[in-house]
């Protein structure tokens, strides 16, 4: 119970000392020009009224025009492309995030021609809801992903119409195998009022411009969530710290079968993490029913491949890091120094 908080160590992106403002983000909507329910100008209105800084409208194989709005909401170019996977030959589905035209893709291209026709439209490629299509962990191989720059770790109307809106299994099977992709959190917003504002990404950028939205995404500078709020994130390459809304459980995981967790009001063991001490210092969080946690620490052990970490809130919302690596050898992403 000697550490105190700030402790000594190195803030880490997306939460070091970078010039910059924290951005919600709905990043995978649609609207009455595919399967949505509202029209663009409504879908712009919808988020505007809810306090959304960006908005990317990501209608079914097609790009719709940005609608003009009152607001100051940051719009970005999207569309969810439709592709068959590589073996199972079921749904593939591709966000291209940030792309000035439709990328020019057929339904039978693979992955990589999609990911690099994405991007010479200006955009990045994310994997949607990898759960929910029935994708198979193993079609995916270093050659499709390496255009690719992320995922969906959780889509809310996947889980609010199947429970198949977690990709948690997903990426941790594609993360062990090298892979480094960052995670998103989104409504795929079809229905108002169905699966509306249970998901968002937060985007730290250096403004609020398209030009630097993309910059943080394609580096790594967000953070998923479904509600709680991560505030902080340390490391000095033997221990990590994180800061947190109140929640009732801090997760550290790693390739399986490698992860450990803390829980709120309870004391069992946690193999090398530490709850943080209480404001008075006399005590550790979470140590009685009803006291939650604000943060903990981890050591960085020899052999983990990665490290994300995954919050959960008494209501039972999640939010969660991007993975953390041991080494720079992925330039933009964040690493433990």
């Amino acid at each position: 119970m000697g550490e105190q908080w700030p402790m000594p160590v190195g803030a880490m992106a997306p939460f070091d000392d970078q010039p910059g403002v924290w951005l919600r983000c709905a990043l995978h909507t649609h609207t009455t020009e595919s399967d949505g329910w509202l029209p663009p100008k409504s879908l712009r209105r919808y988020h505007a009224i809810k306090g959304y800084d960006v908005l990317a409208i990501t209608d079914h194989d097609r790009l719709t025009p940005a609608p003009e709005g009152d607001d100051d909401l940051l719009l970005l170019g999207g569309a969810e492309l439709s592709l068959k996977a590589p073996a199972s030959g079921g749904p593939l589905d591709v966000l291209a995030l940030g792309v000035t035209e439709l990328p020019a893709v057929s339904r039978d291209a693979t992955l990589s021609e999609a990911a690099q026709a994405i991007r010479a439209a200006g955009g990045l490629a994310f994997v949607a809801h990898p759960v929910w299509t029935g994708l198979r962990t193993e079609e995916l191989d270093a050659d499709a992903f390496a255009d690719v720059s992320g995922m969906e770790i959780f889509n809310a109307g996947c889980e609010v119409e199947q429970g198949r809106g977690h990709a948690n299994a997903h990426w941790d099977v594609w993360l062990s195998k090298g892979h480094r992709l960052v995670g998103i959190a989104t409504d795929d917003l079809h229905t108002p009022g169905f699966e509306s504002f249970l998901a968002w990404t937060m985007v730290h950028a250096r403004e609020k411009s398209r030009d630097a939205v993309l910059d943080a995404l394609r580096a790594g500078r967000f953070y998923a969530t479904a509600g709680p709020r991560i505030t902080a994130l340390a490391g000095d390459g033997h221990r990590l710290t994180i800061r947190t809304t109140p929640v009732r459980s801090i997760a550290f995981l790693a390739q399986p079968p490698m992860g450990t967790a803390l829980n709120a009001g309870r004391l069992e063991p946690a193999h090398h993490a530490r709850r943080l001490p209480t404001a008075d210092g006399q005590s550790v969080e979470g140590q009685i029913d009803g006291d939650l946690l604000t943060g903990a620490t981890v050591d960085w052990l020899p052999g983990l491949r990665y490290l994300r970490i995954v919050i959960t809130d008494e209501a039972g919302r999640i939010a969660w890091t991007n993975p953390m690596w041991p080494d720079a050898a992925a330039e933009g992403h964040v690493h433990a120094e």
